[in-house]
């Protein structure tokens, strides 16, 4: 892959999450000047759950002649032999086989924080200036400057801003002149993670849910409800996720404590099996968080006026869960945007075009999917009867368009042909101008009475 980039082309990139880490490290292999600036201290040791699969997986295992991809393998439940969908009642749905041997190639899962310190280790190795325990208060896109401005009046300056600060961010109103706006989903989701004690595996229930030549993970659907429980590492890590409907005011914390006693009027109320509640009980309270999931519509450009600054990841296109590739899109945005950087000759304004133009239906498609696949979940009476009817009905939304998608290759292969469009002064919508999304959900769709339900529900 050629990765000889326009030199010395500064980029400031805000936040460090994945998307912010990614195209850190993407644009310094690509000869860049990148700087990353983040509030936190360090890197980030919060956080439960998180897949990735083989659109961002092929991204990481690129990195250090796989030695990032081994890192991240070494942390995943890769015992796994089954994926299996239950109902409240406990009764198996659907049992999917959990990728096996080369299969596994590019599937990384396991606990957010050790994977985000993975990634970290790796931008730090490869010499990445990262520029932590730094609040942006302010961004600059002028004629004369572009950057950030942090706490205490510092600037940090470039040709170029890639902005990733995330579901909350500033970059949205500042650069993109956006009011902040934010709708309550009308869902919340409990998340926790721990370690497994020796006096935990006493109790009954854990002999079932806990072995240590497999690693567990399971979903459960139900009215209004639908959680995963993953047990991994030979049985020491547990980590589980329950998505529940939520009517709090949209003006409280998105992220804040829970009690157990929360958590169980759900799972009553849904009828949830024993190990829900059994599972609950062994978490310790400080590891329990209520996650409020807000909705945004999507945005009709993630560009600001100049063309020179950008947000990418949970600052353009907040995923809620079901759409099972949050992360991974901020990991396609992050490649994407420094591949375009890379091959735009210094003229940052059409390189972040063309990267806006190649991601925008892909991302916009998958966005909208994630409320479908959650109704889908929560809006039906699952058993296994309806299941053998609608076979599709109750699957992860990994078809081949979303997970077998080479971000390096469609950028290799458009960036051309888009960037002639741009300088030609193609005219037309975003959704016109940019590269179809490459599919869709309707394999996902409910035939018969019990689709018609789900869709009347939806209009309600």
């Amino acid at each position: 892959m050629n990765r000889l980039s326009y030199p010395g082309l500064r980029v400031v990139i805000v936040g460090a999450g994945f998307a912010g880490l990614t195209a850190a490290i993407e644009c310094k292999i690509r000869g860049l000047n990148p700087v990353l600036v983040e509030t936190y201290p360090g890197p980030s040791s919060h956080g439960d759950l998180l897949d990735f699969v083989r659109n961002a997986g092929r991204v990481f295992e690129s990195w250090g002649n796989g030695k990032v991809g081994r890192r991240l393998a070494s942390v995943s439940p890769n015992a796994a032999k089954y994926l299996d969908f239950l109902n409240s009642k406990n009764e198996l749905l659907r049992r999917e086989d959990w990728p096996q041997a080369t299969d596994i190639q590019y599937v990384f899962a396991g606990h957010r924080g050790e994977m985000h310190e993975i990634v970290y280790d790796y931008a730090k190795e490869i010499g990445v200036d990262l520029q932590f325990g730094k609040r942006v208060v302010h961004y600059l896109d002028t004629e004369d400057e572009r950057g950030v401005i942090v706490d205490g009046g510092e600037k940090i300056l470039g040709d170029v801003v890639i902005a990733a600060d995330g579901p909350k961010s500033l970059a949205r109103c500042e650069l993109l002149g956006l009011e902040e706006s934010k709708v309550n989903s009308g869902y919340a989701i409990f998340r926790a993670y721990f370690n497994i004690t020796p006096e935990m595996l006493e109790k009954p229930f854990f002999s079932e849910l806990v072995r240590r030549d497999e690693d567990i993970v399971r979903c459960w659907v139900g009215p209004d409800i639908h959680g995963f429980i993953y047990v991994w590492k030979n049985g020491r890590d547990c980590a589980w996720v329950l998505t529940h409907l939520d009517d709090s005011d949209i003006a409280e914390s998105w992220s804040e404590s829970a009690s157990k006693e929360d958590v169980i009027y759900y799972l009553e109320k849904a009828g949830f099996p024993e190990v829900w509640r059994e599972t609950v009980d062994a978490t310790p309270e400080s590891r329990l968080i209520d996650y409020k999931l807000v909705w945004r519509d999507p945005l009709r450009t993630w560009l600001s006026p100049s063309k020179k600054c950008a947000v990418i990841g949970d600052a353009a296109h907040c995923h809620l869960p079901t759409s099972a590739q949050g992360a991974c899109q901020a990991v396609e945005d992050a490649v994407t945007i420094s591949m375009c950087l890379q091959k735009c000759e210094g003229d940052v304004a059409l390189g972040l075009q063309v990267f806006e133009r190649i991601r925008f239906n892909r991302s916009h498609t998958i966005h909208q999917a994630s409320i479908s696949t959650r109704d889908i979940y929560h809006k039906n009476d699952w058993t296994p009867e309806m299941v053998k009817r609608n076979p599709n009905s109750l699957v992860l939304p990994f078809y081949d368009w979303v997970t077998e998608y080479n971000v390096f290759e469609e950028v290799e292969n458009n960036y051309g042909r888009l960037a002639a469009d741009i300088k030609a002064g193609r005219q037309g919508s975003i959704e016109e101008l940019s590269l179809p999304a490459g599919g869709n959900y309707d394999a996902m769709n409910i035939a018969g009475d019990e689709g018609n339900k789900l869709r009347e529900s939806r209009l309600a």
